[in-house]
């Protein structure tokens, strides 16, 4: 698929990838776990020269890391894509930011070492299609 498009959560950063996407990926180590907030990460790995931020340039930031450089929304805090110095030629976009995300599958799991043990067990609870009513007090 090329030509995907994305934004932070704000909208003032959108991009444009023009590549294929080489790997969909669910990451389980302790540093993407922190770094997301989550408990795992998925993101798209493209070529490095493959990604065009089209809009709000000036919103991108970046935090240096000893593993590489983090990019993200100064206005939203929207983590957007990273650099792993392990993989030089390539970016991490993270799937939450991508337009098309539900027909973008993840197509491994890294890191299994380090998944949380509640993760192979959650598709036997409630599942609610919308969130939880707010209750007037």
């Amino acid at each position: 698929m090329s030509n995907l498009k994305g934004c932070c959560l704000c909208g003032e950063i959108s991009y444009q990838v023009t590549s294929e996407i080489l790997n969909v990926v669910n990451c389980h180590c302790n540093f993407c776990r922190s770094h997301s907030g989550a408990a795992f990460s998925t993101y798209a790995v493209i070529p490095f020269p493959s990604l065009a931020i089209i809009h709000g340039e000036e919103y991108l930031s970046s935090h240096e890391i000893e593993e590489g450089k983090k990019h993200f929304c100064k206005k939203c805090g929207t983590p957007v894509f990273n650099q792993n110095k392990k993989f030089p030629g390539l970016l991490m976009i993270y799937h939450g930011t991508l337009e098309n995300r539900n027909e973008i599958t993840p197509m491994i799991n890294l890191w299994c070492e380090n998944q949380l043990e509640w993760i192979n067990r959650i598709s036997g609870i409630p599942s609610l299609n919308k969130g939880i009513e707010e209750k007037n007090a």
